[in-house]
């Protein structure tokens, strides 16, 4: 069985539409429900283009609704983290919105704004759902991250120091993105079109004091997010399709890819762009998704120095994919684009079954040589000991890094 099995093996569960054909809507952000037992089949929300959120079961891929209210375009969404029925959408409107897919979706329980003018691009819930953070276009040099209390809608207060319009010169610079992290709920990170990276203690009671470090990534900044075992470091895209992996801990660069489009022609892999990263947590490696304008994947694994080619998703996008989703408690994919296309992609759970009752040609040969080995009288070695001493050969580190050796 492959090192890279659980990626290799996904296939596509279902698709659908969220627009008629005739009605040219993208998908620009997705996210998915936890499973709960109480909530039934998980949801799939969706920013779409029309200034709504979209809704579809995860399983059958069927229409749950939609989310409407928002007076502009819809900049994110994102569930609860402990509640199944909450879910959170930004908007360039000034407004972060608190819904509940039990009740009328087309008006918010909760609306949160900031100062007069905000047009919020980016934002998250932080890990025990109590505070609001969104990060704001830049107007007059500002670009403004707000905090709220989720329970009052009360606006605690906000940071505009730590960014700044270093970069980008046509145009007013924006928080692109906001994260924060999984299980600490004071640690936020932030990217921006400035081409800085924030990393915040959001504990301490100024900005000055909040900023814990600035990683610089060269380049206007399109996704960043945690990953590690512990979530220890920060993955950064650019939009002129770079990658960085930081360590936020130490407050370093581990590793950077500058030429990915021309390293992966190695591997007679065409990418056009840059989707997005996940962590898987099986693999204990980053994943990247990249993709071609007429809507094929390809999922990429991190090396010492370059990416590598390892698996294809096609046949269904017909466009441009421009968001995703990973699941890994149930190692499901969800892909969306241009296309108005939403895709679930899901482990090939047969394949998995005969590869194990077969076993492949690999383990055949090892129990081969066992057998061999143990008439002659001599001892066999391992295959992690192989690995071992192979890669100590290599000199790459192998330890609890981010990518794969």
């Amino acid at each position: 069985m492959s090192l890279f099995t659980p990626i290799t093996n996904l296939r596509l569960g279902g698709s659908t539409p969220i627009a008629p054909d005739n009605q040219a809507v993208y998908i620009t952000e997705v996210d998915a429900q936890k499973r709960f037992a109480r909530c039934g089949e998980p949801l799939i929300a969706m920013v779409c283009s029309d200034h709504t959120i979209k809704l579809v079961g995860k399983e059958t891929m069927s229409s749950a609704g939609q989310l409407k209210g928002h007076g502009g375009p819809v900049s994110g969404v994102k569930f609860a983290h402990r509640n199944p029925f909450t879910v959170f959408s930004s908007s360039r409107d000034g407004t972060v919105r608190c819904w509940d897919t039990r009740m009328k979706r087309n008006k918010a329980p909760q609306v949160f704004t900031g100062y007069e003018g905000n047009s919020f691009t980016s934002f998250d819930i932080n890990s025990t759902d109590d505070i609001l953070s969104a990060g704001t276009e830049a107007v007059d040099n500002d670009a403004y991250l707000m905090f709220w209390d989720r329970r009052s809608t009360n606006l605690l207060g906000t940071y505009k120091e730590s960014h700044s319009d270093d970069i980008t010169q046509k145009n007013p610079f924006v928080i692109q993105q906001v994260k924060f992290h999984p299980t600490k709920s004071s640690s936020l990170a932030t990217g921006s079109t400035d081409g800085l990276v924030c990393v915040f203690d959001t504990s301490q009671t100024n900005e000055e004091d909040a900023l814990v470090t600035t990683l610089n990534s060269e380049s206007s900044v399109s996704h960043i997010d945690w990953c590690g075992t512990n979530s220890e470091y920060l993955y950064c895209l650019t939009h002129t399709e770079t990658i960085r992996i930081f360590d936020a801990v130490e407050s370093s660069e581990i590793t950077k890819f500058d030429s990915v489009r021309e390293s992966l022609k190695e591997d007679r892999c065409k990418v056009d762009y840059l989707v997005d990263c996940f962590y898987h947590s099986g693999l204990k490696s980053l994943v990247v998704l990249g993709g071609t304008v007429g809507g094929d994947l390809h999922l990429l694994t991190v090396g010492k120095d370059r990416l590598h080619f390892v698996h294809s998703l096609k046949g269904t996008h017909k466009g441009v994919v421009r968001c995703l989703h990973w699941d890994n408690q149930t190692e499901t994919l969800v892909t969306g684009g241009e296309d108005s296309i939403v895709s679930a992609w899901q482990p090939d759970r047969n394949a998995n079954q005969s590869s194990s009752k077969k076993g492949s040609p690999a383990q055949t040969s090892r129990i081969r040589q066992g057998r061999r080995a143990e008439k002659r009288g001599s001892p066999v070695k391992s295959q992690p000991e192989k690995i071992a001493k192979r890669l100590q050969r290599m000199k790459i580190q192998h330890g609890s890094k981010p990518y794969s050796p």
